[in-house]
């Protein structure tokens, strides 16, 4: 009786525990048989030998286990488990990645919304705009500071304290027109493609009327957007290859030995 095991049958034993559940159950026996009869053969090299169980082992392995995976996941109820658990998934990562960005964008109104009510009730009480708004000449572009614009009736700059390449920019008279009605307004202004202000436009209750603009430069927030975007999207790839792998070891390990056919 052969009492001892090598350390090749060793090796050899546990990578057959790679292979699917219902291979290893029918064949284990007979691929470990099988190389005890060429270990006892002394005519074949030991080198030649266990270059060819390599690469033999190597190329059985990923042909089986691709055939397990292909089995797996064409049975039906597996594959609409794993096709649900990646719509959750997606949704989930979708709705938060809507809700950060979302609360990132409405948090960047913040000052704004203290500086348009405030500057807007003391125009209302007849202050000048000139002296209502300081004249920092805020660099709307490169300047992550708050700044206010007052603009009469007709959208005219009466005074501010920012500027954009050496110049006051005008309001979209649309938005001046839906703030006449509705008395507020929240909006991303883009004054240039690359400048985009986060900005709350008030109408002046009064005789004289007007506007005022309290906004500031979105480029912080918007990284900040961007890196969640980055952050959810390595989430959502981590959980959709968790749950493929799950699917691919539920296959590996839950198929049992197939029945004999008689």
């Amino acid at each position: 009786m052969r009492l001892t095991t090598t350390v090749p049958e060793k090796a050899y034993s546990a990578a057959i525990w790679l292979y699917p559940a219902s291979f290893r159950d029918n064949y284990s026996e007979t691929m470990k048989q099988a190389l005890r009869d060429a270990m006892a053969d002394s005519s074949l090299p030991r080198l030649s030998l266990f270059r060819t169980l390599l690469k033999d082992l190597v190329l059985s392995l990923v042909k089986e286990n691709l055939a397990m995976f292909h089995e797996t996941v064409s049975r039906p109820v597996l594959l609409y488990v794993a096709v649900v658990l990646m719509a959750i998934c997606t949704a989930l990562t979708l709705g938060f990645v809507i809700i950060q960005q979302g609360s990132l964008r409405e948090s960047a109104n913040d000052p704004q919304l203290g500086m348009a009510a405030d500057l807007s009730m003391r125009l209302a009480r007849g202050t000048a705009a000139a002296d209502a708004i300081s004249n920092d000449e805020i660099d709307m572009k490169e300047s992550l500071s708050p700044f206010a614009i007052a603009f009469d009736e007709q959208g005219r700059v009466l005074a501010s304290s920012a500027t954009l390449n050496g110049a006051v920019p005008m309001l979209p008279g649309g938005v001046l027109d839906y703030v006449r009605v509705h008395g507020e307004e929240r909006v991303t202004w883009a004054p240039l493609r690359e400048v985009r202000i986060a900005s709350v436009v008030r109408h002046v209750r009064g005789p004289k009327g007007g506007f005022v603009l309290a906004g500031r430069n979105l480029r912080e927030v918007e990284a900040r957007k961007n890196e969640i975007l980055e952050m959810a999207a390595l989430v959502w790839a981590g959980l959709l290859g968790i749950i493929l792998v799950g699917t691919f070891l539920f296959g590996w390990m839950g198929h049992g030995p197939k029945a004999a056919v008689a």
